[in-house]
């Protein structure tokens, strides 16, 4: 009943409840979306309330380099381009080692014009035995990404308080 302030808390659930995945052989791999709430201020870029979608996959061998292909091609599958990433040691409590994902703007000419989008890392080993996964065995990694901030960049919406202001007329453009 806690309003929650990322969707990581869904982690444990989703390893449990496919476990028996990686028994018959098959990777956990699994899109979580939810609403989260932060104590943020509001500005064009920041908001208390956002949908954020969380990944999970784990299999054998699965390594940092996994992780970022994933996320570099989803992302240039999104925005429909070639996209370059690049990534930063940051520290979140379910992953180790975790990063920054930052891509450029693929919207912009400014080669310094780069843009924190994804908190990721391979998931944490006390996670893995909390779920009953041998982290000897079997690796994995794990993303969250806010939604709102994806469609803003692709549709060039200057400030993300729209989504949430009932104005028709910026409903109207989609």
């Amino acid at each position: 009943l806690v309003a929650p302030a990322h969707t990581s808390t869904m982690q444990n659930r989703i390893l449990k409840k496919y476990k028996a995945n990686l028994e018959a052989g098959e990777p956990i791999a699994a899109v979580v979306p939810d609403r989260v709430f932060r104590n943020e201020d509001l500005d064009a870029t920041h908001e208390h309330t956002f949908y954020q979608v969380e990944g999970v996959y784990v299999a054998r061998g699965v390594t940092v380099g996994n992780l970022i292909a994933t996320l570099s091609s989803f992302l240039q599958e999104y925005y429909g381009k070639e996209i370059e990433v690049r990534t930063n040691p940051f520290y979140f409590p379910f992953t180790e080692p975790s990063f920054e994902l930052s891509m450029k703007n693929p919207f912009s000419d400014d080669a310094n014009d780069w843009i924190e989008l994804v908190g990721c890392g391979m998931i944490h080993p006390n996670v893995l035995r909390a779920a009953d996964i041998d982290p000897n065995e079997y690796t994995g990694f794990a993303w969250g990404l806010g939604i709102d901030r994806l469609v803003m960049m692709k549709y060039g919406i200057e400030d993300v308080r729209h989504f949430e202001s009932a104005k028709l007329d910026f409903f109207r453009q989609f």
